[in-house]
């Protein structure tokens, strides 16, 4: 089955006099394809790009369009939703929108702002049926607060740094727990336990590319030919055979992106 990095950022600097090499590393490394996440509208465009060259590079390519949180002081809802307006008319279709949600690690950014970019980007998900690709640090509670008041189309919820709790409260809304190179961390106990208890159909795998390396990689660039190893983790954990694992995260991708992963792929 296909291993898919559900969670990257292609059009980042990190990637910017290299991208095809990394995307040649990918697929020497079985990863099969990568859903490109943007974060502001005003990066669309070099995200469309990168796509293109990751598909000339033989590695098939989805994107997710989306403003980020932090970038809540920057672009008013309408903007973004206008951005997003523009992607959907477009040829590159999205298969979900992200980078959304919100960041209250950061006191920078008025928390209205933030609310009010989330839930604009979330109605407009939800009228297209497309899943979201949630942003949370120290907000999974207000997000489980809109998601349950506000009609959504579920998604994933990437970078989680929450409690097992949460985390079934966000499964109980139709979400998925994005898994990372944190896995590979020997000291993440919490997350290797949760990990561990959460439904396995409730999990899929993601890089976040250039940002968040595995324990393997400390102070170097991500890149998401690293992906297998956070799958190698997670099988240990759960005492599964990496095949059985491939096979039960492919079918939760399929399940996350409704089925549009099979178009737009390698060019």
């Amino acid at each position: 089955m296909e291993l898919i990095d559900t969670h990257c950022h292609l059009d980042a600097a990190a990637f910017a006099d290299d991208l095809p090499a990394v995307m040649r590393h990918a697929v020497e490394q079985g990863v099969a394809g990568v859903v490109a996440v943007g974060v502001s509208p005003m990066d669309f465009s070099a995200q469309c790009r990168a796509i293109t060259q990751a598909r000339r590079a033989g590695l098939s390519a989805w994107a997710a369009f989306g403003t980020h949180p932090w970038w809540a002081n920057r672009v008013d809802p309408a903007e973004a939703v206008d951005g997003l307006e523009a992607q959907w008319a477009g040829a590159e279709r999205p298969v979900a929108v992200g980078e959304v949600g919100l960041d209250f690690a950061r006191d920078d950014i008025e928390t209205e702002q933030q609310n009010a970019l989330f839930t604009a980007q979330l109605d407009w998900a939800a009228e297209r049926d497309l899943p979201v690709i949630l942003h949370e640090q120290k907000s999974a509670d207000r997000l489980l607060y809109w998601l349950r008041r506000r009609r959504h189309a579920g998604g994933v919820v990437h970078g989680f740094t929450g409690s097992q709790q949460q985390a079934e409260q966000f499964i109980e809304q139709g979400f998925f727990i994005g898994v990372g190179g944190a896995i590979t961390h020997p000291g993440a106990h919490r997350m290797h336990r949760m990990m561990r208890e959460l439904p396995l159909d409730s999990l899929v795998l993601e890089t976040d590319a250039p940002n968040q390396p595995g324990h393997a990689h400390r102070g170097e660039r991500n890149r998401p030919g690293y992906l297998p190893e956070n799958l190698t983790a997670l099988a240990s954990l759960r005492g599964l055979d990496e095949g059985q694992l491939r096979e039960a995260i492919a079918r939760n991708v399929e399940r996350l992106f409704k089925g549009r992963l099979r178009y737009n792929a390698a060019g």
